[in-house]
């Protein structure tokens, strides 16, 4: 009888490692989630994959706690309000010219990375991202903030690189953002 046991207690460790493994596993490419159980992926590399639109068949991997669809041709996010366990969204270097509100509702984010689009404005709703720790928004055009940036507690880290502020504007918002890197451009004279 103990045999069994030990034997059932090893299987079910071996079966609950092969689990806790699949959480590490980065998936590359569509190809490597064709033939996958939904369930079992947790970070999706889709970088570098030309995207217009995110392809229908992720949307049946509600599991994902990382997605990387930077370095595409993406537009808009229709259906990302999906994914509730999602912690690192990467969109860097896509065609976004308004930021996508449909982020708002993905609020289990942790790292948003925005970089390198043509963002305009960060919209009000961003203070419902209350587990936001990483926000990169460099070189966008952005000319101001949304107070609710300072409703952001978890907040650590604001990448600003390549945006041009006043000395003014980024010691305003240093002292609104104590807790926060904020990671700006040498100041200018362009009174923002």
């Amino acid at each position: 009888m103990k045999l069994i046991q030990g034997a059932l207690l090893i299987g079910t460790l071996f079966a609950c490692s092969h689990l806790f493994g699949q959480r590490d596993k980065i998936y590359k490419g569509l190809e490597s989630i064709q033939n996958v159980s939904p369930d079992s992926v947790y970070r999706l590399d889709l970088s570098k994959s030309k995207l217009e639109e995110i392809p229908s068949i992720i949307f049946s991997f509600k599991n994902l706690q990382e997605l990387d669809l930077s370095k595409n041709k993406l537009s808009h996010l229709k259906g990302i309000e999906v994914f509730k366990d999602l912690r690192i969204l990467n969109l860097t270097k896509n065609k976004f010219e308004t930021f996508p509100l449909e982020i708002c509702q993905v609020t289990s984010i942790r790292n948003l990375f925005l970089g390198k689009n043509n963002i305009k404005v960060i919209p009000p709703c961003i203070g419902q991202l209350q587990s936001l720790i990483v926000l990169d928004m460099w070189y966008n055009p952005i000319d101001d903030l949304p107070e609710e940036l300072t409703q952001l507690r978890n907040l650590r880290s604001l990448d600003l690189s390549g945006l041009n502020f006043s000395q003014s504007f980024q010691k305003e918002w240093n002292e609104k953002l104590p807790w926060v890197k904020i990671e700006f451009e040498a100041a200018c004279d362009c009174n923002k």
